[in-house]
């Protein structure tokens, strides 16, 4: 049984460099295109243009949540919360 599975790695690094298409290289390394996606997905391999920029997210000092019950259904409201959606939530709940 020889998939070749050790060898994706490097094939994928090759098709990084490449710079081409994943059609075109699969087409020039004799490679079923489905192949290619399904074993890059599973290594999360992407170029580097295609990841995007990371954030820093920094949670704001606000004070804790409310904590509601209703008919054995907990909903945790945020501090600065939609009152128009925490009503819509609560309207649906009494209606369950």
């Amino acid at each position: 049984m020889s998939h070749h599975t050790n060898n994706w790695p490097a094939r994928l690094a090759d098709w990084n460099r490449s710079g081409l298409s994943i059609a075109a290289w699969c087409r020039n390394n004799a490679v079923c295109y489905q192949t290619f996606l399904y074993w890059r997905k599973r290594l999360d391999i992407r170029r580097p243009e295609s990841t995007g920029i990371f954030l820093q997210l920094t949670a704001p000092a606000d004070p804790e949540p409310i904590a509601l019950e209703c008919n054995g259904v907990f909903v945790h409201v945020p501090s600065g919360f939609d009152p128009g959606l925490l009503r819509d939530i609560l309207a649906l709940l009494k209606g369950a």
